[in-house]
């Protein structure tokens, strides 16, 4: 059906003022298009690998630091500790496919154990790992010569342990004793060391957290034991 408008003239789209209509309409939907851009937060480079302990409820403060750090940019995912050596293969695969963005290492209780498992997988074949934090490891074996820094925070009052370096072991370490402010079950969802592992994370991908953190709770800081 076709419906004839009596007196409706056609515009010609060749005239002076359809071409500027169509000119500011671009220059709109390209404000429009920079703005959205603008407040989206740019990706960072680098992955986060966060690991829980035992039977995946203890250790739900990796969930609330990966959705943290998601919001800023930075690319997490949380497993349990016992998928480590098959997700250490597959950063060995991306490694030798040519991708060299910062490999960082997260874990509570036994999944603190294996962040130095996966760090010593990845030494067989020469990868670094530019960043380390645990929380409350249980049985952690020694860091390898690959890992750059480590910061473990651990309660020795509980089943927390300090780890040790490889004598070859050229990074930073620091244990960080908070048997006074926290426990083996909340050491991973402590407000404050929460943020100090992101800070941490932020400076390793690109810059520095963009407020400023709330000061630390006060802990005893140690090297490697003897």
């Amino acid at each position: 059906m076709s419906i004839a408008l009596k007196g409706f003239k056609r515009p010609s789209w060749t005239s002076p003022a359809a071409v500027l209509l169509i000119l500011s309409s671009l220059f709109v939907a390209s404000l429009a298009s920079s703005g959205d851009a603008d407040a989206a937060p740019g990706r960072r480079p680098g992955h986060v690998y966060l690991y829980r302990g035992l039977m995946n409820v203890f250790s739900l403060g990796m969930d609330q630091i990966a959705y943290k750090l998601e919001a800023a940019g930075v690319a997490s995912s949380v497993s349990n500790h016992t998928l480590w050596s098959g997700q250490a293969d597959d950063m060995i695969a991306r490694y030798k496919a040519g991708n060299r963005e910062p490999i960082i290492l997260m874990g509570h209780s036994a999944g603190a154990d294996v962040t130095i498992s996966i760090a010593r997988k990845l030494a067989q074949y020469n990868i670094p790992v530019a960043l380390i934090v645990n929380f409350d490891p249980v049985a952690p074996d020694a860091v390898p010569n690959n890992v750059k820094q480590i910061v473990n925070y651990y309660v020795p009052a509980g089943w927390g342990r300090a780890v040790s370096a490889d004598p070859r072991f050229k990074g930073k370490l620091a244990n960080v004793n908070e048997n006074a402010t926290t426990n083996h079950f909340s050491i991973d969802k402590d407000n404050s060391l929460q943020r100090q592992a992101i800070a941490r994370v932020m400076a390793v991908t690109g810059g520095g957290i963009r407020r400023k953190p709330a000061a630390p709770k006060p802990a005893q800081v140690s090297a490697a034991p003897q």
